[in-house]
């Protein structure tokens, strides 16, 4: 069972997907990762890119986000978005689309979206985190004091830094991998970038 922890749709259960390529996160794992984003949630524009069942956004929705973008290349999965955003009473405040991760990352780009909380959470092992960092970071689809946070297998390597931008917290739980990016406070290039 998923459900919404915390803030106006805390206890609401939602509709997950029934398919290998999908991997609702764990509560305990969800908790502790918004425990973290919790200072950087309110008033922002949220992108959850490998949505599934959106349960991430909705968190973040719940607990004050001002938006958020859903995208999901299976239709399946955008059906149970927005069949758990009409259920959270949050279709105002949602925009969901259906397709590539990399030309949903240059529609919004196209719409000069920018997003103060970004939610990645690929396929583990589907090695889709550099891209998908890099396209952000080259279409400038962050805001100064964006957070984005990289759901992943524990055994995954992800850069240290891309852009001006640096990991800022490691964290493991069993066999999932949590890492979050910030700007670096000069904003400038590093090694090690993508």
């Amino acid at each position: 069972m998923v459900r919404v922890i915390a803030g106006t749709a805390g206890g609401l259960k939602l509709k997950t997907i029934d398919s290998d390529r999908t991997k609702p996160t764990l509560d305990r794992v969800k908790e502790s990762m918004f425990s973290i984003l919790s200072p950087f949630i309110a008033g922002r524009d949220v992108l959850d890119l490998f949505a599934g069942s959106g349960a991430l956004g909705i968190e973040a929705l719940s607990r004050g986000a001002a938006y958020c973008c859903f995208n999901d290349r299976d239709r399946k999965c955008g059906e149970t978005v927005r069949y758990n955003i009409d259920r959270a009473g949050m279709t105002d405040r949602a925009e969901i689309s259906c397709g590539n991760y990399r030309h949903a990352l240059g529609e919004y780009a196209a719409k000069n979206r920018q997003f103060g909380l970004i939610l990645l959470d690929p396929p583990y092992g589907s090695g889709f985190y550099e891209d998908a960092l890099g396209d952000v970071l080259r279409y400038g689809l962050f805001t100064p004091d964006c957070v984005i946070m990289c759901e992943h297998g524990r055994e995954a390597v992800l850069p240290e830094t891309f852009g001006g931008f640096a990991v800022w917290k490691c964290r493991n739980y069993g066999t999932v991998g949590l890492t979050f990016y910030r700007l670096c406070g000069d904003g400038g290039q590093t090694s090690g970038e993508i």
